[in-house]
């Protein structure tokens, strides 16, 4: 599993298993925000089977799907509510792009400079040029 890190508390993976959760718990995540609609695909675990296997490891699971067509400030809301509590969070979707979105429109949001963000983010392995359409109507 390769996780980056973005924050001090906020990393990112691309989809997870229901076997890796033990691993993500002893790595000292708290919660697990799964960022990626289920459906996408035929190996893709499901949230429900997700949630079970998160909660059982005494972790805390938000279900926030990003359809990047479909891109809306009520998924960046839910986000920033998820991570209210500044604990070591591990969100994901299919390649960790979408939980690298949501990241860099709560940071500029809260008036971190957009372009720098991107960038800061491309450099980790995130290549967001795709993204920008959807991301363009939420730039402050």
């Amino acid at each position: 599993m390769s996780i980056t890190q973005l924050a001090e508390q906020y990393f990112v993976t691309p989809q997870i298993s229901v076997e890796q959760v033990e691993a993500i718990a002893a790595a000292g995540f708290q919660k697990v925000v799964n960022n990626r609609p289920d459906g996408e695909s035929e190996d893709q675990p499901s949230s429900a089977d997700l949630q079970a296997a998160v909660e059982a490891a005494g972790l805390v699971y938000v279900y926030n799907p990003v359809d990047l067509s479909k891109l809306s400030q009520n998924e960046v809301d839910a986000q920033q509510a998820a991570l209210a509590d500044n604990v070591k969070t591990l969100a994901f979707c299919r390649t960790g792009t979408r939980s690298s979105v949501l990241w860099v429109l709560l940071q500029q949001q809260a008036g971190d400079d957009f372009e720098q963000l991107c960038q800061q983010v491309s450099a980790k392995g995130f290549d967001l040029q795709r993204c920008l359409p959807a991301m363009q109507s939420l730039q402050r």
